[in-house]
């Protein structure tokens, strides 16, 4: 049974992955055709804020959801890794709408997404298994996000391409750690 504080935080984190679907809604709105207002720069419009906020969001509810086991070196490396993951799968959202004209690569692109958003909170659990098929997901995701640029299909020094290939590059090293830790005996990971 989870205690008050991980309900509220994985509550929160189900708000923070619905502002991530609000965020593709803004830029679907945004690339068929209408005027994005902006701040002081172009990129800073309406589905960037939004996703700054969703980002926000889920920080705090993983927060929360993982307070509990924070204080150990495990629980941190959780943190990271759980944000990171949100922060992919955003950044997959956010370059949704540039697939529109190739069918097969939009909708992996965003059942890929959606993957990483449910599974973010099976990584609290530090299973083995689950931390695993975390690092071969996130394997995956680097390869079939560096095919596109390798290719010519995507420019390779994009923002948002070299941010997702960021993230995804972080977040493997991060898994790789976290299981690292989780593979070592319980006397040894403290």
């Amino acid at each position: 049974m989870a205690k008050p504080r991980e309900a509220r935080g994985w509550f929160l984190y189900a708000v923070a992955v619905g502002v991530a679907f609000l965020v593709l809604a803004f830029r679907f709105y945004y690339a068929g055709g209408a005027t994005s207002p902006f701040l002081i720069f172009d990129f800073i419009d309406v589905p960037f804020v939004i996703a700054v906020l969703a980002g926000a969001l889920a920080g705090v509810g993983l927060l929360q959801a993982l307070w509990y086991g924070l204080m150990s070196a495990q629980g941190r490396i959780l943190y990271v890794a759980s944000l990171l993951m949100f922060v992919v799968g955003l950044l997959l959202f956010y370059a949704l709408p540039n697939h529109l004209t190739r069918r097969d690569v939009f909708l992996l692109q965003f059942v890929a997404a959606f993957v990483v958003f449910l599974y973010t909170p099976t990584l609290s659990w530090a299973s083995k298994p689950f931390v695993g098929g975390g690092i071969a997901g996130v394997g995956v995701l680097f390869a079939s996000s560096l095919y596109g640029p390798l290719m010519q299909s995507a420019p390779l020094l994009h923002p948002l391409v070299l941010a997702t290939l960021a993230a995804e590059g972080l977040l493997m090293l991060t898994l790789l750690r976290f299981g690292q830790l989780s593979f070592m005996p319980k006397a040894a990971a403290a």
